[in-house]
């Protein structure tokens, strides 16, 4: 029996994000051939946007992913379910997602030696000015710094090559972790709320990293809207989100998973480098 590969392939500004959401009425009612829309969506790219029209138990429809993605990851400022608000309504020091300032792009996670694998953030109530929401390829960010430093990328992959501390929590370990030929990322930019300090090798790697992060045209911009839910691979996408007003009533939850699930066994996590790490520029790898 043949069966189909998968491959999951970067992406830049022109991605049709309407590619990559699903309409469904709810989680909870979601067809076998719903589930492996998502499936494929998640795959294809490293994220999946589930719009939900039913938002009569919008919080409940949440923690039902758990069925596919297995226990909610540890959270400072977690309820006894895992969510975690992400709203400027009360701030706490330290977190960015309690403010309305732009959170620059990161992986969830960077402060912890293992780092939950699935990623999600549902829309309560999206902001009418800003508050845009912020992701970027993984695979394109390796593949560009690989072509700037022909041979040097691998700095980024040692096992000291970044350190973030925020209040009691530190990690040190690399940007780009290894298994096999996949690779995952690790990641989070000098954004006032952490301490980020690369080592002295992997500097000029890592500044290269956060120029391509930064740059729109490597990047997504889009608006959730209220019932959308955004499902990401924590290993090969990274995440942001632009500013907005004080005043206006932006409301998100975020819920991680520890991809202990059933649906995670036929899941892709991480990305294929398509440079060489070990070569010139113009070494792309046999794929």
């Amino acid at each position: 029996m043949l069966v189909k590969q998968i491959v999951r392939r970067a992406f830049d500004a022109t991605l049709l994000v309407e590619s990559q959401i699903l309409e469904i009425s709810s989680v909870r009612g979601m067809s076998l051939a719903q589930q492996r829309g998502m499936l494929e969506r998640f795959d294809a790219h490293g994220f999946v946007i589930l719009r939900c029209l039913d938002l009569s138990d919008s919080y409940r429809d949440l923690l039902d992913l758990g069925r596919y993605f297995g226990n909610p990851a540890p959270h400072p400022r977690a309820d006894d379910q895992g969510i975690v608000g992400i709203n400027a309504f009360r701030y706490t020091a330290g977190f960015l997602g309690s403010t309305p300032a732009e959170h620059l792009m990161h992986t969830d996670g960077a402060f912890r030696d293992a780092p939950e694998k699935i990623i999600t953030l549902q829309c309560v109530t999206p902001a009418a000015t800003g508050g845009m929401t912020l992701l970027a390829s993984a695979q394109a960010a390796y593949d560009h710094v690989a072509r700037v430093f022909p041979g040097k990328v691998e700095v980024l992959s040692r096992a000291d090559a970044l350190t973030v501390t925020r209040t009691s929590q530190s990690s040190t370990q690399a940007v780009f972790t290894r298994c096999g030929e996949w690779r995952g990322i690790k990641f989070r930019m000098r954004d006032g709320a952490a301490e980020v300090t690369p080592h002295t090798d992997a500097q000029e790697a890592f500044e290269e990293l956060c120029r391509f992060f930064q740059a729109s045209e490597n990047r997504l911009q889009f608006r959730l809207e209220a019932g959308d839910i955004l499902i990401a691979d924590n290993t090969a996408v990274v995440h942001g989100r632009t500013s907005f007003p004080p005043h206006e009533p932006r409301n998100m939850r975020r819920l991680n998973f520890d991809a202990t699930g059933p649906a995670c066994a036929r899941l892709v996590f991480g990305f294929l480098p398509s440079v060489s790490s070990e070569a010139g520029p113009e070494a792309w790898l046999d794929r």
